[in-house]
């Protein structure tokens, strides 16, 4: 039976870009010269995975907290996203009522970041700031559809996260809003981790053995759906009660797998 590895990235594999072990890059070239699938599957849009992933081999990406799916080549599997309206609609009323939040959303080629009257952009380096961009004026340009946008309190606190949630879910029957830490990714209704690596396994239309690894409450539909759940030993209890084993780095489960 083959196998698959599902991968969360922040926290997880990569810290500020860079990969956490050595050995997680070399045991994943390992076990997809045995010939078994290695996926990302992260809340990160196409543009800030391509530029997080660089170190490692992958076959697929799970996308935007499930809603899409590409191959190693950014073919696009599976995508589902968010009316630009309703997008627009809910950044105007958060960064109206929540002006000290951060706040960025990505328009298909570009992740533009907005923190009190400033825009950023991503590159290798992280988040930079831009004068080249302003956040209002691309936002304003955006005519597509939306995959994902997300609202940060720079205080590491989620209570306005939170409320923004709340607001979500009564007004919006199509949209949520997904924990992530002290971020909320907003996405199309229905979409996480967990359905994400459904979609993908029935894409496939193999016999799977399906793994995961994940470090936060984004991660735990993912729990519920694989086969084998790990998680960290440095993680909370409440993440830890999802899983079925705990590590101290992804390289760790790769050993287990090819037992």
């Amino acid at each position: 039976m083959k196998k698959i590895l599902f991968c969360d990235m922040d926290g997880t594999i990569i810290e500020n870009n860079l990969p956490i072990h050595h050995l997680d890059i070399e045991m994943i070239h390992e076990l997809r010269k045995q010939g078994y699938y290695f996926a990302f599957c992260t809340g990160r849009n196409l543009e800030e995975a391509k530029i997080a992933s660089h170190h490692f081999e992958y076959d697929f990406m799970v996308l935007n907290n499930g809603a899409m799916i590409v191959d190693q080549d950014d073919h696009v599997l599976y995508h589902k996203q968010i009316k630009n309206q309703d997008a627009k609609e809910i950044l105007d009323y958060c960064m109206m009522h929540y002006p000290h939040l951060q706040y960025s959303f990505y328009n298909g080629q570009q992740t533009f970041n907005y923190y009190q009257g400033k825009t950023y952009v991503h590159n290798l380096q992280g988040t930079v700031e831009t004068k080249e961009y302003q956040f209002i004026n691309e936002l304003n340009k955006m005519k597509d559809d939306f995959d994902i946008f997300c609202a940060f309190n720079p205080d590491e606190t989620t209570n306005d996260i939170l409320e923004i949630q709340d607001y979500i879910s009564r007004n919006y029957q199509d949209i949520q809003g997904t924990q992530n830490v002290i971020y909320l990714d907003v996405t199309v209704a229905h979409c996480s981790k967990g359905t994400g690596i459904q979609a993908l396994c029935q894409i496939l239309n193999e016999e799977l053995q399906t793994y995961c690894i994940g470090d936060s409450f984004n991660d735990q539909s993912m729990f519920k759906v694989a086969d084998y759940a790990y998680t960290f030993n440095r993680v909370t209890d409440e993440i830890k009660k999802e899983t079925d084993k705990q590590v101290d780095y992804v390289y760790e489960v790769i050993q287990d797998m090819l037992k």
